[in-house]
């Protein structure tokens, strides 16, 4: 630590008087802001309250633009001769009288201010003349002085670059940016700064860039009266994606100084052009047996001219309409899907149809001559097993017997009931009911008991059960049409015995627990609340009396339904897909049907606990039951 500097004043005798006593008086001068104690000065013994100097507490040495106030306020610290800060002592702040020089408030050269309890006076608001130079402003209290280096400037410092204009703009490969690129240069006091020069530089990259109309990566523009810098028009580069460019101060002309200060930076994207290519990723060449679907997702890269990924490009996928050929999940013969941000546009699963033989799928994008292809063949399917992860799903059997595949869980492997004819699981899949035809329900999981039919109200068995969206109620229905509601399940209707030619054998409500279908034997279809009818299978099942529905199940918007005959058939109404059927498999009777969660594929379940997957259902188990006691229901 540097020692104080000492500064000796000789007291004068009075005229005629021969001094009898030289005195010195040493008066501390302290670094700004330094206490007396810090400088060494501390307290040696009782503080005396008898002032010994006056030392810089902060202040010193600023630069203000002329007619501006200075940014940090004069102050100075009295001690005593015990080294104590001394408060109530009178302190003046003196500015010159001309010259360069400051003004307190109103204009006042002068101010007096008495210091506080920590010995410190501080001097108001000081604020420079429109003359410039360097001056002294000093702080006295009866012997002890102080001294304040100030300056007064009308040179402006560039010290500030900010963004006025072009950040965050995107512009086509080798086009030019919109707006162009522009900074505001200023001085501390956030004043303009003219004449002041800003290079802006591309960032190097090996990706995507840009260049200056000018010429090159690099330009120097000098701000104007208003301290704006406007680069040149900017060129995007030939390769998509984001870059930068920074704006710094190289230096200045008219007298402006430059002083570091952070640079500005713009964030600029160049994106792709129109598409150009559609190119086929991995799986242009697959088999698939009917009904399952083909391993690999049909995918393709869409490109511009320059080779760069053009996002947002609407890509059709497209299966012939005839013959051999496939099916998307939940599309039909056709995907449209958009690119990502690679350029990607992967379709939905794609499905092997039901007729054997090779043809082609194709990926097109509107304005690309040449569309990728998909060599696609459709192998016969002899058995219900494929090679395929488990699907997730339960069975019952009519001897309540409980089977589950995949990610089910069985929270019992037999329920103890006898002629078990429903099956319903909650929406989270954690828990399900059964059904007896006697009208006696159980839960497990997280299912709970709402109600269970009277005998007073079953005068025909009970044949199906159906769950409320939010698996807080469900319907039971008899063979004769008749509906009980329990917990948050609604009656919306049920049909007439003028209405009935074949039994009751399945119901299933709509997404939205307002409304539900049942279907009878034959094949009619009776839909109530808000299901809508897309169609029945009546004078479709063949031969006549030999073949009856067993299972109804709708599509995950209830825009549609799929109903199965007890040989395999399935029919698809409204935006139901048709994946496949049974009927050329080895399967015996069918007992159900039963949907995958996203309505993209479903299984066959013959009574003899034989399971065959389509669509995106995935492989199947084939549990051995026992004839006695089939299959009759199931729920994933």
């Amino acid at each position: 630590m540097s020692r104080p500097r000492l500064a000796r004043r000789r007291p004068l005798a009075p005229a005629g008087v021969l001094p009898l006593l030289a005195v010195t008086v040493l008066v501390p001068v302290l670094a700004p802001g330094a206490s007396a104690s810090a400088a060494g000065l501390g307290p040696t013994s009782a503080c005396t309250d008898l002032l010994a100097g006056l030392s810089v507490y902060g202040g010193s040495n600023q630069v203000a633009k002329t007619g501006s106030s200075f940014s940090s306020p004069l102050a100075v610290q009295a001690v005593d001769t015990g080294g104590c800060p001394m408060a109530d002592v009178q302190v003046q702040f003196a500015a010159p009288s001309a010259g360069a020089t400051a003004g307190f408030a109103g204009g006042a050269s002068s101010a007096t201010v008495a210091t506080g309890a920590n010995g410190v006076a501080t001097a108001p608001t000081l604020t420079a003349d429109e003359v410039s130079g360097t001056y002294s402003v000093v702080a006295t209290s009866g012997i002890f002085t102080a001294s304040f280096s100030l300056t007064n400037s009308t040179v402006a410092q560039a010290t500030t670059v900010t963004i006025a204009a072009g950040s965050g703009q995107a512009a086509t490969v080798g086009s030019a940016f919109a707006q162009s690129l522009a900074v505001v240069v200023s001085d501390p006091f956030g004043d303009p700064v003219a004449g002041a020069s800003v290079d802006f530089q591309v960032a190097a990259d090996k990706g995507a860039t840009a260049s200056f109309a000018s010429g090159g990566t690099s330009a120097v523009v000098q701000t104007g009266y208003d301290g704006r810098a406007t680069a040149p028009q900017l060129l995007a580069g030939s390769t998509s994606g984001t870059f930068t460019v920074t704006a710094t101060l190289a230096g200045t002309s008219s007298g402006a100084a430059a002083s570091g200060g952070a640079p500005a930076t713009f964030s600029l994207t160049d994106v792709a052009g129109q598409a150009y290519a559609v190119t086929a990723g991995v799986g242009t060449s697959q088999t698939a047996q009917g009904g399952t679907a083909y391993a690999v997702p049909l995918a393709v890269t869409v490109t511009d001219v320059d080779g760069n990924p053009v996002t947002g490009a609407t890509v059709t996928f497209a299966a012939p309409p005839t013959g051999a050929t496939g099916v998307f999940v939940s599309g039909g013969r056709t995907a449209v899907v958009s690119t990502g941000p690679t350029g990607t546009a992967t379709a939905p699963t794609f499905v092997a149809g039901q007729s054997t033989g090779g043809y082609v799928v194709t990926a097109s994008v509107a304005g690309v001559a040449q569309p990728a292809t998909f060599a696609m063949v459709d192998a016969p399917r002899t058995s219900a097993a494929v090679s395929a992860p488990p699907g997730t799903y339960r069975l019952v059997t009519s001897g309540g017997r409980v089977l589950s595949s995949g990610g089910a869980v069985t929270y019992v492997a037999h329920t103890g009931l006898a002629h078990v004819v429903a099956m319903a699981a909650t929406p989270d899949g954690k828990g399900y009911w059964v059904a007896t035809a006697q009208g006696k329900l159980e839960a497990y999981g997280d299912a709970h008991l709402y109600g269970t039919p009277t005998h007073q109200q079953l005068t025909r068995p009970v044949v199906a059960m159906a769950a409320t969206p939010d698996g807080k109620g469900y319907w039971v229905a008899t063979a004769q049409g008749k509906l009980e509601a329990y917990g948050d399940a609604h009656l919306y209707g049920t049909p007439t015995h003028q209405q009935l030619t074949r039994p009751v054998v399945a119901m299933a409500a709509t997404p939205d627990g307002k409304g539900y279908w049942l279907v009878d034997a034959g094949g009619g279809v009776f839909a109530y609340g808000d299901a809508a009818f897309y169609g029945s299978a009546a004078g479709l099942l063949h031969p006549a009396g030999k073949e009856s529905v067993v299972a109804v199940a709708p599509t995950s918007d209830g825009r549609g339904y799929w109903l199965a005959t007890s040989s395999g058939a399935v029919f698809a109404f409204g935006d139901a897909t048709f994946y496949g059927s049974s009927t050329r498999l080895s399967f015996g009777r069918v007992a159900t049907l039963v949907p995958t969660r996203d309505g993209g594929g479903y299984w066959l379940v013959g009574a003899n606990g034989t399971c065959a997957g389509f669509g995106d259902a995935g492989g199947q188990g084939t549990p051995t039951v026992s004839t006695s006691s089939p299959v009759v229901a199931g729920a994933a």
